[in-house]
């Protein structure tokens, strides 16, 4: 009797959601991300590790941070990106 064919085992690997693609991350977010699609994959979307949590959001209208100025808004959205901290922007 003949064998069936080895098969050729994957890694399934997901989607890099497209909040992150051309971001700077916190550390965590970046490993997170590593950890869901793959370095290349994350290093081909142009996401950037920040070496801290405090770094831009919001393509640099806002900065994360643990608590927003009185002038600042909480853009939840993009606070994604920031960690465990939040992406603060100014009110208009």
């Amino acid at each position: 009797p003949k064998s069936a064919p080895p098969k050729k085992h994957r890694e399934k690997r997901f989607a890099i959601p497209l909040v992150y693609l051309g971001a700077t991350v916190s550390p965590t977010v970046w490993a997170w991300l590593v950890g869901l699609a793959s370095a290349a994959a994350v290093a081909t979307a142009g996401i950037i590790r920040a070496s801290s949590d405090s770094h831009s959001c919001a393509n640099n209208r806002g900065w994360c941070r643990s608590s927003c100025f009185s002038h600042e808004y909480i853009d939840y959205y993009n606070s994604a990106v920031c960690g465990r901290y939040r992406c603060c922007r100014p009110n208009n």
